[in-house]
């Protein structure tokens, strides 16, 4: 199971770095939630796309999100990232749950870098 998490989750990380909303939606289960610095928890997986597509939207080519460790746990993964969008500069982690091969819930935590 750690390596298929594993690989799903390199899989959501190359959708999210080439704004792949169809490749993102693939990894959601229907009821995927997101809790992020934005947001206390939004779902269900529809509203959660329409979040990630304005995001994109707004970002345009500026978007770059690189994984810096993937670590996996059982049913979790965690991502060490860093992102950038235009001249702001992030650095954060994510914590996914999966259960069956989505994404179940993702608790993002973003830094910005002065």
């Amino acid at each position: 199971m750690t390596h298929e998490i594993r690989a799903l989750t390199h899989a959501y990380i190359t959708a999210f770095d080439s704004r792949d909303i169809e490749g993102i939606a693939a990894l959601m289960h229907e009821q995927f939630v997101l809790t992020d610095p934005e947001n206390v928890a939004l779902g269900p997986r529809a509203n959660v796309l329409e979040f990630i597509s304005d995001l994109f939207d707004r970002a345009g080519n500026s978007l770059s999100f690189q994984s810096q460790t993937v670590l996996v746990d059982g049913t979790y993964s965690a991502i060490e990232f860093d992102l950038t969008i235009g001249n702001d500069s992030f650095e954060g982690i994510d914590l996914i749950e999966w259960k069956d091969g989505r994404m179940v819930s993702m608790r993002a935590h973003l830094t910005q870098r002065t």
